[in-house]
């Protein structure tokens, strides 16, 4: 009896320590490691591998042991972190790659996907192609993190309410303790791990097959639902059908919906599936009625990119939909032939999950890029006459569709003659507004303003007594013009800082530093010449101790603290960090 005891307090031990080492690995990461991270996509890989990491292992660990789940938990979040390290490569900053949101959810899916077949293949090697196996383990998984993130949110209100008592006597012990720098983190993934560890010790009385009984339930009430939907759809004018709001999402969340629930009701294997023949009926309708969704969800998105063209979110509702469409098929195929439909859906979400495995893979790597497909798209368009300036996305290719988005706006804003000023003007004010309102009211950049004036309009010139002509970038390259024209606009505080100065008496022309926005919070200096009243940019510049100009040294200069101060020749001194602008 101390025996077994002892071995559930190890594992409750064993599982709390990991959840407190991945509570603190992530807050090392988001804290701390963005300060020494070499490159953006290096701390993206990082995390990725991090996270998925402690996901997979709480996951496996449990049903088995750590030691044994280690390598798969390594093996599979490596291959995830390095395909969405490799996606993060189409985007230039780690907040367009968040904002994008698709390589997010594919990495998630990817490792969603891969963690019951590593859980499986732990147990027996062979039995990868078990469906009762894989089909438990998945759904013993959903139901252990469901329930220990329920746990960890009870164990944070109970902290919360016993703080708020202690204090009002003034014991602040457990406010102080939070206080402390990683201790929620490490706390939470704590209270994560012990949870993972009680309910895989009760999984007798907390069982998936009860939620799945409760969830079979829901078989007969959609099917009401879905030929309601279906025959009102009917009644209705065909060119009424979606004259609003795309309702794809809609249509594909219910369809996925509808696979989920014919699963669950097929359960396992036969000997635990819906036995009753009115719900047997009822999970062979709903199999039927899923291909009318996914046809209608299809529709939904051609309309829109008939419309409206390729763009990344339309992208992932078509692979949604393909998803789907292969569900529909597979399911009303197998009831369609009968005999022993059950077994056949059974192979078929073995197959297709397997597909959605590789699927997710393909879309972080080159092979299927959705920004640079959109951008293809969407210049086709424009030079196919399909679509005027105001129609265009020229804003979403300087701001959310990555490389493959920039340069697109380039060639557009390359292209010539005067049937293409509108575009080139368009694609000027794209790349200088980050706000798309101020965008899309074209407030920032009269049309008669000359090149680069896009950029000069985002640059505080100092000192403030000095002028610059709107021609003063005409010699400045293309494609130096569109890079410092969007990091310019998008970090707006402070921004980019022109400090124009006679540094070197001994030439009549006057020299300068020119600040921009860099990698992980740091600024850029480039050195600058004014001559003939044009500006001319040389190399970047190093700070000459090695030290890295911060947000707060650029906001110093902003104030007027800075000097320019002798060398051996005059240099710009921002406290102590000293430049200066060689030719």
């Amino acid at each position: 009896m101390h025996s077994g005891e002892g071995r559930t307090m190890a594992g409750r031990a064993e599982l709390a320590l990991i959840g407190a080492l991945a509570g603190l690995s992530i807050w090392v990461l988001m804290e701390k490691a963005q300060d020494v991270a070499i490159a953006p996509h290096l701390f993206l890989g990082a995390s990725a591998a991090v996270a998925g990491f402690f996901a997979v292992l709480l996951a496996l660990s449990g049903p088995a042991q750590v030691m044994r789940a280690i390598p798969s938990a390594g093996l599979l979040s490596l291959v995830a972190a390095a395909l969405v390290a490799w996606a993060g490569m189409r985007f230039e900053t780690l907040e367009a790659f968040f904002q994008a949101g698709h390589p997010v959810y594919a990495w998630a899916i990817f490792l969603f996907i891969g963690t019951p077949f590593a859980a499986v293949i732990i147990q027996d090697h062979a039995s990868f192609r078990d469906y009762a196996r894989l089909f438990e383990a998945s759904w013993s998984i959903v139901v252990r993190y469901s329930a220990s993130w329920l746990f960890v949110a009870v164990v944070w209100a109970v902290l919360i309410l016993s703080n708020a008592l202690l204090e009002i006597v003034g014991v602040t012990v457990i406010e102080d303790l939070l206080d402390i720098d990683a201790v929620p983190q490490v706390f939470t993934g704590m209270a994560l791990g012990l949870g993972l560890s009680v309910v895989h010790e009760l999984r007798a009385v907390l069982s998936p097959f009860l939620v799945l009984r409760l969830l079979r339930m829901l078989v007969p009430v959609m099917v009401v639902v879905v030929v309601v939907f279906i025959a009102a759809l009917l009644l209705q004018d065909r060119q009424d059908w979606f004259g609003g709001l795309s309702p794809a999402a809609t249509l594909l969340a219910v369809a996925l919906g509808c696979v989920s629930l014919v699963s669950i009701a097929l359960d396992k294997e036969d000997a635990d599936a819906v036995k009753t023949g009115w719900m047997r009926w009822a999970t062979a309708a709903l199999a039927l009625m899923l291909p009318v969704l996914a046809a209608l969800a299809a529709y939904a998105i051609w309309l829109r990119v008939a419309e409206f063209g390729w763009t990344p979110s339309r992208l992932t509702a078509a692979s949604v939909a393909a998803v789907v469409s292969l569900y529909s098929a597979a399911y009303a195929g197998s009831v369609i032939l009968r005999g022993r439909w059950l077994a056949r859906i059974r192979q078929a979400n073995i197959r297709i999950a397997a597909l959605i495995f590789v699927g997710c893979a393909i879309w972080l790597t080159p092979l299927f890029n959705a920004e640079a497909v959109s951008t293809s798209s969407q210049l086709a368009r424009y030079l196919d006459n399909q679509v005027d300036v105001d129609e265009s996305a020229v804003w979403e290719m300087a701001h959310q569709w990555g490389k493959p988005g920039r340069e697109g706006l380039a060639i557009l804003h390359d292209l010539e003659g005067d049937e293409h000023a509108a575009i080139r003007e368009a694609s000027l004010l794209a790349a200088a507004n980050s706000d798309r309102y101020a965008f899309e009211t074209r407030k920032t950049i009269a049309p008669d303003q000359s090149r680069g004036a896009g950029l000069l309009a985002l640059v505080q010139v100092l000192p403030e007594d000095v002028t610059l002509s709107s021609d003063v970038l005409a010699r400045v390259p293309e494609f130096r013009l569109n890079d410092w024209t969007a990091r310019c606009a998008e970090r707006s505080d402070p921004g980019c800082i022109l400090v124009i100065a006679d540094f070197d008496p001994n030439h009549p022309e006057q020299e300068g530093v020119f600040f921009l926005p860099g990698r992980a919070g740091r600024y850029d200096a480039v050195a600058v010449v004014s001559r003939e009243g044009q500006l001319f940019f040389g190399a970047y510049l190093t700070v000459a101790n090695g030290a890295a100009l911060t947000v707060e040294d650029m906001r110093a200069m902003l104030v007027g603290e800075y000097r320019i101060a002798p060398s051996s020749k005059k240099s710009l001194w921002i406290e102590n960090k000293e430049l200066f602008p060689s030719k």
